[in-house]
């Protein structure tokens, strides 16, 4: 009998402890995956956050870049002319040209720290994309486009010939400079930047 009695009363215990129990299970696990959700959603938010943010640097690095290079190259054509002109009329010691000559070399040695920096911080965000985006062969390609950028070429001045035929060639040397900058440092970004805008997240 009270084998019996006992048996009942653990029934009992067990019918008004299993709701509990289950019911504590069941809140643990709903505040497991809650918190699990919250996390992931965080993740995904700052995710996409980072990655406007690299993009948006991006597309202001392109000017600067090719500015930067421009500008260098400029000041190196700039010397060559002033140089030439300055050979032209016999080396004298006193010359505005040779003052010219040397001022734009300075310039031209002052921008190559500030390139320095540039490419220091753009190859710093093609780190941050390679890391924030789906690391795909074709975005591995883009970003060793940029990686490898390659020194622009120019002409030296002509030792012979005219004054005049002296200007054309820094006119036509300074506008091919432009052109080739945009290829040699404004395409390569620009075709990086075409490649993420698809992949950026909707609002």
């Amino acid at each position: 009998m009270n084998n019996d009695t006992d048996k009942k009363s653990w029934q009992d215990i067990l019918a008004q402890a299993l709701p509990v129990l289950l019911g504590g299970i069941l809140a643990v696990g709903a505040s497991y995956f809650t918190t699990q959700f919250q996390m992931s959603s965080q993740f995904h938010l700052q995710k996409v956050e980072a990655q406007r943010v690299v993009f948006a640097r991006l597309m202001g690095r392109k000017f600067t870049t090719t500015q930067l290079y421009v500008s260098r190259y400029e000041a190196l054509i700039f010397s060559d002319y002033h140089e030439e002109r300055w050979k032209r009329a016999g080396a004298p010691k006193n010359s505005l040209d040779l003052q010219e000559d040397q001022r734009w070399m300075h310039r031209s040695e002052d921008l190559v720290s500030e390139i320095v920096k540039n490419d220091q911080a753009l190859f710093e965000d093609l780190a941050t994309i390679r890391a924030l985006f789906p690391d795909t062969p074709r975005l591995r390609e883009l970003c060793d486009k940029v990686y490898n950028v390659h020194s622009i070429w120019t002409a030296k001045p002509p030792h012979d010939g005219s004054v005049e035929k002296l200007e054309q060639w820094k006119v036509e040397a300074d506008r091919q400079l432009q052109n080739l900058a945009d290829r040699e440092y404004g395409k390569p970004i620009d075709d990086l930047v075409g490649f993420l805008i698809p992949q950026l997240p909707s609002d």
